[in-house]
């Protein structure tokens, strides 16, 4: 629970923080309460990553424009907290997998709060349930062998590619001949999404299990060498202050860090990956959905 000091509208490197936007993170970081909650029951690592792991590591916080909490886990602890985090979770969160939700559609899980609104076009026109979010990656084991490694990670890609346009074809507002053919394809097929995202996964985590070198984080492997990372800096976890608490960091932070961003200390404003993210904190998505 945050203190009323939290959401007090303020200025961090130049960049104006509303109460809005506050009370948005609020939302995010009692969903990250509930995920250290049911990790340390269970015996399960988590770590912030990407510009969570940043904020961690240069701002204390987040960093003044960011709108999400980005988590990751070892393939075998996000495995385990997918199968007993819907049982867990408090009520008004929901734990969203391609098993666990109708048309949803992503390499890797959120939580969303059904109390608030949080969504872009994509989930708009999905249908499911469209709560303010927080991510959860899984980083997968890839192959020690430079060869050996682009090949998985070219199957990876190709698998995910023929899979998005099987049930986001509709989605895409550049359509070419070869997506049309492939789509089509699909439709002949008429295999169920649920049965051909279990392929996909099992591709994923091929090498779940082995203690390889290297690990991936398979969702953004269109980027393989910013998010080919040393499976030692995963090790262990040192917690980092993190607004009015503290969140585990990989201990290996700094080369994690450096891989994707180089010099990540730099304050530098990025666009938001969600494209158009609608958000608020005091409508639930069904009543601001039916309302729009």
């Amino acid at each position: 629970m945050e203190d009323r000091g939290f959401f007090q509208e303020e200025e961090r490197c130049g960049y104006l923080i509303t109460e809005k936007m506050k009370r948005v993170w609020a939302v995010q970081l009692a969903m990250v309460d509930e995920v250290e909650r049911i990790c340390r029951k269970y015996g399960l690592q988590y770590f912030a990553d990407s510009g969570t792991l940043i904020g961690a590591v240069r701002d204390r916080g987040y960093i003044p424009w960011d709108d999400d909490i980005d988590l990751v886990m070892l393939r075998e602890n996000y495995d385990r907290f997918v199968k007993v985090a819907p049982k867990e979770l408090k009520e008004g969160l929901k734990l969203q997998t391609a098993y666990t939700e109708e048309n949803y559609l992503r390499g890797h899980a959120q939580i969303r709060d059904s109390r608030t609104t949080g969504f872009n076009e994509e989930d708009a026109k999905a249908g499911y349930n469209c709560g303010i979010f927080i991510d959860i990656f899984p980083l997968d084991g890839m192959p020690d062998g430079k060869l050996a490694a682009r090949w998985w990670a070219f199957q990876v890609k190709l698998c995910w590619m023929v899979l998005y346009t099987w049930y986001r074809y509709d989605y895409y507002e550049k359509k070419t001949l070869a997506g049309r053919l492939l789509y089509r394809l699909g439709r002949l097929f008429h295999i169920p999404m649920r049965q051909a995202f279990f392929r996909y996964e099992k591709l994923c985590a091929r090498y779940k299990g082995k203690n390889t070198e290297r690990v991936c984080d398979t969702v953004f492997i269109s980027q393989l060498e910013k998010n080919t990372w040393k499976r030692e800096w995963f090790d262990r976890a040192v917690y980092l202050p993190f607004e009015n608490r503290k969140i585990p960091a990989p201990a290996g932070y700094d080369g994690r860090l450096k891989a994707e961003y180089g010099d990540y200390m730099k304050p530098a404003k990025a666009p938001t990956m969600h494209g158009g993210l609608v958000l608020d904190p005091d409508v639930p998505y069904e009543e601001y959905v039916r309302n729009r």
